[in-house]
């Protein structure tokens, strides 16, 4: 979750920076934010250096001052970045009526004018509240990814996609892995049938807790969903590893040693079943550590280079 989601709303946003291009080697990707709120404080990054540093200066400059339409930067060491690629940031006021459009899980949709600056046309708010025009809402309806149009008159926003997060074992590791996979735009729940782990508190506020369930209420959510098996109870992990292993997940983890991990496989095997690629038993990267923050970011790596081959193959499949 971006850090505009992580502040207690309603804040106003004043002025915001966009990046709309980049090309060759930068820190920062197409559809990064960062805005000025009414109490002058800065959320969300441009991707940081002396370019973030300019761009700061810009929002702060007077709201008297229209912002520069266009800011370009090549980041060559005349720029005190050696990065070598180029980024394109939009710089625009916001008016008060969009400001429930940068609450998280919004979508906005921007139209350049002549002179290439970007104005906001529409948006569409986290409860599905449409706020703009109709023909620009249908631009932003069909846009899958941040970006411009064919006729580079419109710049596209949509919200990000939450990917399914199930964690069954509210216990150190899985409050490890919750706290860190809030800010990754996952979309979490953690179950735990012991009330006194099942606590709320102990999670991020977007993190839906169960203390209760049945069988036939785990059913997978969705055919991307992430699965990940750390309760207390060595019996409840196989139980619940033998319902997942025949559903469409993206990846199903199972925190284990060597010969846990052993001893589920032939019991799978003894049982019947196949054993998925997506299955990751022991779970996570190895080699990272045994302590819970270190386990928590061996299996977040894991998930993150999934998601970012996936995302690469589906840009190639685009381009091709």
């Amino acid at each position: 979750m971006n850090a505009l989601a992580s502040r207690q709303w309603p804040l106003l946003p004043v002025r915001e920076a966009v990046v709309t291009r980049v090309q060759g080697s930068a820190p920062t990707v197409v559809g990064a934010s960062m805005c000025l709120l009414a109490d002058g404080s800065l959320l969300g990054t441009v991707g940081g250096g002396r370019m973030e540093y300019q761009i700061c200066q810009v929002l702060r400059s007077p709201r008297s001052e229209a912002p520069p339409a266009l800011l370009t930067f090549t980041l060559g060491t005349v720029d005190d970045q050696c990065c070598g690629g180029q980024v394109e940031i939009c710089v625009l006021d916001v008016p008060l009526f969009f400001s429930e459009l940068y609450q998280s899980g919004a979508s906005r949709l921007y139209q350049r004018d002549s002179a290439g600056r970007l104005q906001l046309a529409a948006g569409i708010t986290r409860l599905g509240r449409q706020i703009g025009s109709f023909d620009a809402l249908t631009v932003l309806l069909r846009a899958e990814a941040p970006g411009m149009d064919v006729e580079e008159r419109h710049f596209a926003l949509p919200a990000p996609y939450h990917q399914p997060l199930w964690i069954f074992g509210a216990g150190h590791v899985g409050r490890a892995v919750a706290r860190m996979a809030h800010e990754l735009d996952f979309a979490l729940s953690v179950f735990d049938e012991r009330v006194e782990w099942a606590d709320p508190a102990a999670f991020p506020p977007e993190v839906a807790v169960v203390d209760q369930w049945s069988w036939v209420d785990l059913r997978a959510p969705a055919i991307d969903a992430v699965v990940l098996i750390m309760t207390y109870s060595h019996a409840m992990d196989y139980a619940l590893l033998e319902h997942f292993i025949g559903e469409p997940l993206a990846y199903l983890g199972v925190i284990a040693s060597r010969s846990k991990a052993a001893r589920f496989s032939h019991a799978l095997a003894r049982a019947g079943h196949n054993i998925p690629d997506y299955l990751h038993m022991p779970m996570g990267l190895p080699g990272l550590g045994k302590n819970p923050p270190e386990i928590a970011i061996s299996v977040l790596a894991e998930l993150l280079r999934l998601r970012q081959q996936k995302t690469r193959f589906l840009i190639k499949g685009k381009a091709e």
